[in-house]
């Protein structure tokens, strides 16, 4: 199996304007199977989401989480989707809550199919160092380094 990449600390919000750190990528240092040393390294973007302005756009698919749970979609699937995993516990959570409270406030939460080289919560980001043949974020940050 291939190590997965999803984004971390997507829903962070700063309410005193102070940098944050969010929209984070966690990715294995070394990839040699013979090292027995295991690290983890993160990527954040660190500037103030306040100062872009992320648009909706209708150009990548986007499904609701009514939507989801009508195509019998799992976390599970999600998380191989490379949603971040903010939105997958969401989602489980939402799943879970259903057969004990009914609650509906989460049916409207909206997880965007992203195509690569694009990913994100909106599929904001793109990596331009991309391949035709890689299939995953992880190949093609892999490939690059």
């Amino acid at each position: 199996a291939k190590p997965q990449v999803n984004l971390h600390h997507t829903d962070w919000i700063s309410e005193n304007n102070h940098e944050l750190q969010h929209d984070c990528l966690r990715v294995s240092a070394s990839i040699d199977e013979s090292n027995v040393n295991r690290e983890i390294i993160s990527y954040c973007m660190n500037d103030l989401s306040s100062k872009f302005h992320i648009k909706n756009n209708d150009i990548f698919p986007n499904f609701t989480f009514v939507d989801l749970l009508k195509q019998n979609i799992t976390s599970q699937q999600l998380y191989l989707w490379s949603a971040s995993i903010d939105l997958v516990e969401l989602y489980q959570f939402y799943l879970n809550q259903l057969s004990t409270l009914n609650d509906k406030s989460l049916e409207t939460q909206i997880f965007y199919n992203c195509t690569l080289p694009r990913f994100g919560s909106m599929c904001q980001y793109e990596i331009i160092y991309y391949h035709h043949n890689q299939v995953s974020l992880y190949e093609i940050i892999d490939d690059y380094y």
